[in-house]
């Protein structure tokens, strides 16, 4: 078994689904069997990738297994189950999506996964892959813990595969070039196995029929030049040395790689590193996602209105569409905006003495624009959907239905938070532009 997560994770959620769903491979070949939806809800997934408005909005990876590795469905539920406790502690299926594909067209089992970047309830971004060597680390430990409990090999790497410096991992020179080097390591090893080469000769013949220039042959390596790149990149390894047995080199390669059980030193290592790993998550989670804002004893938060000049403009439609709804915290700012407003409606002449903007009263007022009614009929509406949405929720027999439920309420709260801002800045403008005097009244000279 091996975890391994790609760089995909910008763009919108409907490729990389349809690409897990659909019937055919990337290649155009049919899958059989087809794709099979292990876990998760691919709309909801959709959902909450869309409307994450930051540049990275998912993770993409794969848990795979070898061809003779077959787990049963409920190792595969201990694995998804344990994935969250390790890599999410503290947030959960409720708050940390994902959709899981099953693909075994290939012979082999392979659960692939799409993450949101996102924390269903405070929709703070979360990376459940972060960068750095650490994580990386996390996940080498995770999937060598669940080899050694299901009796399975560990992930080594092959002897006889080309190895880059970091210099060359990192470094860009090419579509053609980096995918060269990325088949070079798969496709080397193959033909050695199958007696196709023979000998570093024969290696460097393969290259040079590939595109590649050989710049430079050491005794323990040679110098690659791929096509559309400027510098050779120095191969290394066992077989890219000049008096290399290839028959030699691959039954110690397959004696390393059919022995990679761990011993109990070695799994006890690996366990007491993971547990500091997803101890270290889990405070990381607790202050970032659970831990509510510290406020100081004494102190309000003080909503911030707008910078137009608030007149005695009526607040009666707002307070008709806020009454009987859920409090939350955005309704309660709404609702000291709301309190602010009418304290100005009680003191119209508060503020600057004489200001001819508070001399006409509430009563003599025109009505609002069809701009503001449009608003305020759009707000009737989303609130019926959002008691549905209420209702919904209370009602949820399962976790996804609930977790679907959650996500529909909490969009559709944030339309309206837009819209109850929408109508309170048009009707500020409407009754400004009202009470503006057409000229400015020029004082009498004294007699």
């Amino acid at each position: 078994m091996i975890v391994q997560f790609f760089n995909h994770g910008t763009g919108k959620a409907d490729s990389a689904v349809r690409y897990l769903l659909q019937d055919n491979d990337s290649n155009g070949n049919p899958r059989n069997p087809k794709p099979e939806i292990f876990y998760g809800d691919p709309d909801l997934t959709k959902l909450l990738i869309d409307n994450n408005p930051r540049k990275f909005k998912y993770s993409s990876g794969v848990i795979a297994f070898r061809d003779d590795e077959k787990p049963t469905e409920a190792q595969l539920n201990k694995i998804i189950k344990d994935f969250y406790l390790t890599f999410a502690p503290g947030l959960g299926p409720d708050r940390l999506n994902m959709l899981i594909v099953r693909h075994e067209d290939k012979g082999n089992t392979e659960l692939h996964l799409l993450i949101p970047m996102i924390d269903a309830k405070t929709q703070k971004q979360f990376n459940i892959t972060p960068p750095g060597e650490a994580s990386k680390q996390m996940f080498r430990d995770f999937q060598a813990m669940w080899n050694h409990k299901l009796g399975y090999a560990q992930v080594v790497e092959d002897p006889l595969k080309a190895e880059f410096s970091n210099f060359d991992k990192k470094v860009p020179a090419g579509k053609t070039s980096n995918t060269i080097k990325n088949r070079l390591s798969v496709e080397i090893p193959k033909l050695i196995r199958k007696g196709k080469i023979n000998n570093r000769n024969e290696l460097i013949g393969f290259l040079e029929e590939r595109g590649c220039t050989i710049t430079r042959k050491g005794m323990d390596y040679i110098s690659v030049k791929f096509p559309n790149q400027k510098k050779a990149t120095r191969l290394t390894g066992p077989v890219f040395s000049k008096n290399s047995d290839y028959k030699k080199l691959v039954n110690e390669a397959d004696a390393v790689l059919n022995n990679t059980f761990l011993n109990s030193f070695q799994v006890s290592r690996i366990k007491v590193r993971l547990e500091g790993s997803t101890e270290y998550r889990r405070n990381f989670i607790e202050n970032r996602f659970n831990k509510p804002k510290r406020i100081r004893k004494g102190t309000t938060i003080k909503p911030k209105l707008p910078k137009q000049k608030l007149t005695s403009a009526t607040v009666q439609d707002i307070s008709s569409i806020n009454k009987n709804q859920p409090e939350t915290n955005s309704g309660k700012i709404l609702s000291n905006v709301d309190r602010g407003i009418s304290n100005k409606l009680r003191n119209p002449t508060s503020g600057a003495k004489g200001s001819q903007y508070a001399k006409s009263p509430v009563s003599e007022r025109k009505k609002s624009s069809g701009a503001v009614q449009g608003v305020a009929k759009s707000l009737a509406s989303l609130q019926m959907q959002i008691d549905s949405a209420q209702a919904d929720l209370a009602n949820a027999q399962t976790l996804e239905d609930r977790i679907k439920a959650e996500a529909k309420l909490n969009s559709l709260i944030l339309q309206k938070n837009k819209l109850l801002a929408e109508i309170e800045q048009a009707r500020i403008a409407e009754l400004n532009q009202e009470q503006a005097p057409a000229t400015t009244p020029r004082r009498r000279p004294r007699p």
